[in-house]
């Protein structure tokens, strides 16, 4: 397998190769010269033509040494690798004249391939995309590369150990690919970058993510779907993800469905939304899996915000882009052994009437909230700027910590809350749900610095089929479990109450025959 040697100025600008090892086919290839590299020097069309010889001689790794090398778009070909050694660090061209469309997909980048198998990027070096010379000081909409790194309908594909920072625009795109495992990559972009995407599988099967670091400007990994083709068979674990809006953020572009996913292993700190799900566009989310996983929403109000931005450590939404979107769907999704920190923020699961959340688990879950802030103004997240009104489910402004809406069949099991705000305003609830229907809460667990005076820890409205059993609520001046009027077959069994003010109440006209209590200590 050939091995191209690309070489600075200070090394002679010589490109050797290892003439003892034979290309595929029995071929060599003889050492040429290469121009002088730099910076400031561009060595695109040097460094392409390796790559285009390297596959036409079978396959093999064209290796960047140290040194800086400026380039426009690069194009992986068959069975080719770029391996950029540590200390050589590509930089993208200033010049949006030097950005190449990535085959027929409509979309620019900087190192790309289409239509390819068995290619990718290694190494200990960098890709610096230069991203700030395309947005600091202008005003949008930004004229920039539309990615960093474009894979495109290819197969096979390995990004390993690189570090991929100052991204103009979405930094990894994996579009409607097959095989691709990205491990060991680092992605570093400015808190305030626009639209820095780390990593977006997008429309692609058998995807593993794996021993990442990323911190950018934007969402950290973002599955999405165009289009008709699926996302299916992800895997992501073992990363650190630090992020500007969305930590992971499943959507909000979402044409078919996202299906077969697993997240595991995963720190996420300081970020607005730690795990998000955008259904937008009628595609299904469904069999995900998200499990041992810390999530750090902002530790601190940022002065230099103008505007107020609520935090959700975990957003699971349905709602239709636009009034002609078809409406999606959210089933079978598994949140086990999440530690939520967050100064004030609170989790929201809102469907439809017409497209309830189905089969909702959550098992395991530590929550700690440090501030109990006022949620009368607070807005849902919406994903897109086009979207301004209040949305019909728009439950945010609930006075509670988890907020359930719309929702068919949920398992809320081994849920422990502490509420550390020494404030005594602005009281909460634990748990609020409205159109909720075949729901389990058991072995929940509650801690207060300031006890609540005035709501209870669980109500349900227009609600059915509620099971709550086996839970230990700290002190409160409350009852446990407050129900409304057209609530039915509510279950209370085995609960601990005896450091409450009562089991539960129900509002004026609550059918007594709908409510079952069972062997509940104290009550």
């Amino acid at each position: 397998m050939p091995c191209f040697l690309l070489r600075s100025a200070a090394l002679l600008g010589l490109l050797l190769v290892a003439s003892d090892l034979p290309a595929q086919n029995g071929r060599y290839v003889a050492p040429e010269r290469l121009g002088s590299a730099g910076e400031g020097v561009d060595v695109t069309s040097e460094l392409q033509s390796l790559i285009d010889r390297c596959s036409a001689a079978g396959g093999g790794t064209v290796f960047v040494p140290p040194g800086d090398y400026r380039i426009g778009t690069l194009l992986l070909r068959d069975n080719t690798f770029l391996e950029l050694s540590t200390g050589a660090t590509l930089y993208g061209s200033t010049d949006i004249k030097d950005y190449a469309e990535i085959g027929a997909s409509g979309i620019t980048a900087l190192v790309g391939s289409a239509g390819a198998k068995n290619v990718g990027i290694l190494g200990q070096g960098t890709i610096n995309g230069h991203g700030d010379a395309f947005w600091r000081g202008k005003k949008r909409p930004y004229t920039r590369p539309d990615r960093l790194v474009l894979l495109f309908r290819s197969e096979d594909i390995k990004l390993r150990d690189v570090t991929i920072t100052n991204s103009p625009n979405w930094c990894v795109d994996v579009r409607e690919c097959n095989r691709a495992w990205i491990d060991g990559v680092t992605i570093l972009n400015e808190r305030n970058s626009p639209n820095t995407d780390g990593i977006d599988p997008v429309s692609s099967s058998n995807v593993l993510i794996s021993n990442c670091y990323i911190d950018t400007g934007d969402d950290a990994i973002c599955p999405k779907t165009r289009g008709p083709r699926p996302l299916e068979n992800l895997v992501v674990t073992n990363c650190v993800l630090r992020s500007d809006d969305s930590a992971i953020k499943l959507g909000t572009r979402s044409d078919s469905d996202i299906r077969n996913a697993a997240f595991s292993n995963i720190v996420i700190r300081d970020t607005q939304y730690g795990i998000a799900m955008f259904a937008k566009d009628g595609g299904a989310f469904e069999n995900i899996r998200f499990q041992g996983i810390h999530v750090e929403t902002t530790r601190a109000r940022d002065p230099s915000r103008l505007n107020r931005r609520e935090t959700y450590p975990i957003f699971v939404d349905v709602e239709k882009r636009d009034a002609d979107s078809k409406v999606g769907g959210v089933r079978g999704v598994v949140f086990s052994d999440i530690t939520i920190d967050s100064l004030e923020g609170a989790c929201l699961f809102l469907g439809q009437p017409e497209s309830r959340l189905q089969d909702l688990r959550l098992t395991n879950i530590e929550f700690t909230l440090h501030h109990r802030n006022p949620m009368a103004d607070n807005r849902k997240p919406r994903g897109t700027r086009s979207l301004q009104d209040k949305a019909s489910n728009d439950f945010s402004t609930e006075a509670a910590s988890f907020v359930f809406a719309h929702v068919d069949g949920l398992d809320l099991s081994g849920l422990r809350y502490s509420d550390r705000s020494e404030c005594a305003d602005h009281e909460r609830q634990i748990v609020w749900g409205r159109d909720v229907h075949n729901v389990s809460v058991r072995d929940l667990s509650t801690r207060h610095a300031q006890p609540n005076q005035r709501m209870p820890a669980l109500r349900f409205e227009e609600a059915s089929a509620i099971a709550v059993v086996s839970c230990l609520p700290g002190p409160s001046a409350t009852v446990f479990v407050e129900v409304d009027a057209n609530t039915e077959r509510v279950s209370l069994l085995g609960n601990d109450v005896t450091r409450v003010a009562g089991l539960y109440h129900a509002d004026r006209g609550f059918d007594a025959e709908q409510i079952r209590v069972r062997h509940n200590l104290g009550h």
